[in-house]
């Protein structure tokens, strides 16, 4: 526009002041070889501008042929982009809705002319899984790897997750290792691990990542001590099923020091070196425990003892009941004499423990050791307040 606006300036110039200078045209001369060409410069300096407009017209007239054609090839980009995006949606839909031969099929012509196939070929794979088509589903997962290299994390990711959820645990297992070796602790992943680790029984790798799951925040503390739990007592299994009390005392020696004496960690230990029938080694663990921290729990898991000589054990916990009084503590000493044959000792103790807290099986075990006196009233009692505690 501005370039045709001079060049009008200067035709309007030439008109004006063209007749006054008729008489002082001037003269140009252009030789090429054997050719010349004879002018007035007036006339010389219009052809200029003639030439100048001339050209400007070969270029709007190229301009409009050419960005017909540009036109055009973006109006079909556009319109095969546009189908892609209605293809993907509709396979989303349909994905939603749990109807994966359609999804799956949707997506699939969803991949072509759009640049975010990656994400058709993910959904797809997982539509592929549900219809059981375990070699499709790897297929789309190759090709969304194909289509953006960079993209491994993702890939990766999904094809593990599926791994898992189709039940295939030892594939899964090798997919968060080789993820873990390239992407390190990131959070997706790390959940993947926690629900891998647990499906495959791999303790340690599973706390070694609720731990890392902690510290980024990325799981409720309640979850994290249940899993915990859960943890300790498969890995005090496969310890126990692997090489028995042994191998239980080697594990539980590798622990921190602040672990060692956990209840979370030593109750669960001694009840399977109770079943080994390790009773003397749970015995000790337990007072080790103990003199750490009273805990109820602890001392629950002393009533199973089953032991040649009480003596040294009820010793301690008489010492300990005079220092501290429990209606644990009492209710487990009354148990230990009564396995000890000493309903005396017994009784007194239980009596103890149910003034300090009425419980249904204290009261249980004492209208036992009524009966074996012959004192049918005092035991009917007990056994009514069992019965309102209970109920």
């Amino acid at each position: 526009m501005i370039r045709l606006a001079i060049i009008i300036v200067i035709l309007a110039a030439g008109l004006i002041i063209g007749p006054d200078i008729t008489g002082q045209q001037g003269y140009v001369l252009l030789a090429a070889g054997d050719y010349t060409i004879e002018t007035t410069a007036t006339v010389f300096l219009v052809a200029i501008v003639l030439f100048y407009a001339l050209l400007l017209f070969i270029e709007w007239l190229l301009g409009r042929i050419f960005g017909i054609g540009h036109k055009t090839r973006n109006w079909f980009v556009g319109r095969r982009r546009r189908k892609a995006l209605n293809y993907t949606q509709s396979g989303m839909q349909a994905l939603v809705a749990e109807d994966y031969a359609a999804a799956e099929k949707m997506l699939l012509k969803g991949t072509k002319g759009n640049d975010l196939a990656l994400l058709n070929y993910l959904n797809a794979a997982t539509a592929a899984q549900a219809l059981g088509h375990d070699a499709k589903r790897d297929d789309y997962l190759r090709l969304a790897h194909e289509h953006n290299p960079g993209a491994g994390l993702a890939v990766g990711l999904t094809q593990t997750r599926l791994q898992y959820q189709q039940g295939q645990f030892e594939l899964a297992l090798a997919g968060v290792q080789q993820l873990e070796q390239e992407y390190g602790s990131h959070p997706a992943l790390l959940k993947l691990q926690k629900d891998v680790y647990l499906a495959t029984g791999k303790w340690p790798e599973l706390m070694t990542t609720l731990d890392a799951l902690a510290s980024q925040e990325l799981i409720e503390a309640d979850e994290q001590e249940t899993l915990k739990q859960q943890a300790y007592a498969g890995w005090f299994d496969s310890a126990a099923n692997t090489d028995g009390s042994a191998g239980l005392i080697t594990l539980w020696q590798g622990l921190s020091r602040k672990e060692k004496y956990q209840p979370e960690i030593l109750v669960p230990l001694c009840d399977r070196l109770i079943a080994l029938k390790a009773h003397q080694e749970a015995q000790q663990l337990l007072l080790d425990g103990l003199s750490k921290k009273s805990d109820p729990r602890l001392l629950a898991c002393m009533t199973q003892l089953q032991l040649n000589d009480y003596h040294p054990l009820l010793t301690l916990l008489e010492k300990k009941a005079k220092k501290e009084s429990s209606a644990e503590l009492h209710s487990t000493l009354g148990q230990l004499y009564l396995k000890d044959n000493k309903p005396e000792q017994a009784e007194q103790h239980l009596q103890q423990a149910i003034a300090l807290q009425p419980s249904a099986g204290d009261y249980i075990l004492l209208a036992g050791l009524a009966e074996q006196r012959k004192d049918v009233n005092q035991a009917n009692d007990y056994y009514r307040h069992s019965l309102a505690l209970a109920s």
